[in-house]
């Protein structure tokens, strides 16, 4: 084998159909919070709050106690995405590993990224109960993945 023909340690995409399907969630919610990101660094500035020494020294600005509450609740989001993502991220994964088929996944990772696009917006918006049940939505997803990752693993009925 030639050293740098990874092609046959690698398999194709004919063995794992659901190999785009994650690709393209993993980039969604990437440039979910990439959003976020983004957001909370422009709600800073339109604020003019800045409680980190050197953004306080660059800017010019007194620094300020604490952060904007906008910016915070960004924060936030953040939080929760960095709590929630790694878990689906790591279930995807295995799902994908195990054969599942391209339309099941499309539909499961579809169905989370739009849940959690919806979260973010609802969580920014300060909604309950709708934070809570967009949440839950995700997180049953979530579940029917590791079921589905189950029972292709042979370790359920």
């Amino acid at each position: 084998m030639n050293p740098t023909d990874l092609t046959s340690l690698s398999p194709s995409l004919a063995t794992l159909p659901a190999l785009p399907a994650l690709v393209a969630a993993l980039v969604a919610l990437f440039a979910k919070t990439t959003l976020t990101s983004v957001l909370q660094v422009l709600a800073r500035l339109r604020a003019g709050v800045f409680p980190i020494p050197e953004d306080a020294r660059l800017l010019r600005k007194k620094q300020a106690d604490a952060e904007a509450p906008f910016v915070r609740r960004c924060a936030n989001v953040w939080r929760n995405d960095t709590e929630n993502l790694p878990l689906f991220f790591a279930l995807a994964v295995v799902y994908v590993l195990l054969g599942a088929s391209a339309e099941a996944a499309r539909l499961l990772f579809g169905s989370y990224v739009l849940l959690r696009y919806a979260h973010s917006a609802v969580f920014l918006l300060g909604l309950q109960p709708w934070r809570a049940l967009l949440y839950l939505s995700g997180m049953a997803v979530c579940w029917v993945i590791a079921w589905k990752s189950l029972l292709l693993a042979g370790l359920m009925g």
